[in-house]
């Protein structure tokens, strides 16, 4: 019987720049692109990195899907910067324009979709399951709809607040960026954006849903486990060094 999937779990602790877990992204893209084109060659492949899950908070930062770079003007990028208050960067991801800060789960998980049996939106499904099954660890019934994200009604609003943007990226079936849950996370930042391009949406977090004093380091741990469980694997706690120690 093979051992057991090693979901690598590394945390980034405090609040970090937003292209920091990017370039970390990145470095591991690279190392699954090297092993895919090693396997081509006659000398011995290279093996590629386990599946890796990184998880972190930022400053106050907005970023936009590959959908909408260079498309926003200068006047709407401003607005968002907030008189420079947060941040602002262009991604290659999935979806519109969303917020990252303190107290918000933000989570990137890189790994090779065939190795794992996924397509693309049976996987994107996999990340929303497994935050609604985060959130039920605390008693949060989320939901899927039609909208992209985790969407929540347990508040007892008339119609359903998100709780989690989902947005992801695929180079050659190799997965980056993830999931944004909102923990404790400052809800004003999201009236400068549109969520999912649907006016009238309305986000919500864990304590606005009554889930009180949970860190975004506790509820990265439990999206790890989720995630690992999905995997039907199990989670290794890595150090930054340590991945930034593996050669393509």
């Amino acid at each position: 019987m093979p051992p057991p999937i090693q979901l690598r779990h590394l945390h980034l602790p405090g609040l970090t720049p937003y292209t920091h877990p990017v370039n970390i992204q990145i470095h591991l893209l690279s190392l699954h692109l090297s092993s895919l084109t090693s396997i081509q060659n006659p000398s011995p492949s290279i093996p590629p990195p386990p599946p890796t899950l990184l998880t972190f908070q930022t400053p106050p930062t907005y970023t936009c899907g590959r959908r909408e770079i260079a498309r926003l003007t200068p006047s709407q990028i401003t607005h968002l910067r907030a008189n420079n208050a947060a941040a602002f960067h262009e991604s290659p991801r999935g979806g519109q324009t969303t917020y990252h800060g303190p107290g918000q789960l933000t989570a990137f998980l890189v790994l090779n979709l065939k190795t794992h049996g996924f397509t693309s939106r049976p996987y994107v499904q996999f990340l929303e399951t497994s935050v609604i099954a985060v959130l039920a660890r605390y008693g949060i019934v989320g939901t899927r709809t039609e909208n992209p994200g985790v969407w929540t009604t347990t508040t007892g609003h008339e119609e359903g607040r998100k709780i989690a943007s989902v947005g992801v990226h695929l180079r050659r079936y190799i997965t980056g960026f993830g999931v944004g849950v909102n923990v404790g996370t400052e809800l004003g930042w999201f009236e400068r954006i549109v969520m999912c391009g649907l006016p009238g949406k309305r986000a919500t977090s864990f304590e606005e849903e009554g889930v009180r004093g949970k860190g975004v380091e506790e509820v990265g741990r439990v999206f790890a486990s989720v995630v690992a469980e999905g995997l039907e694997g199990e989670v290794r706690t890595v150090t930054e060094e340590e991945v930034w120690g593996e050669k393509g």
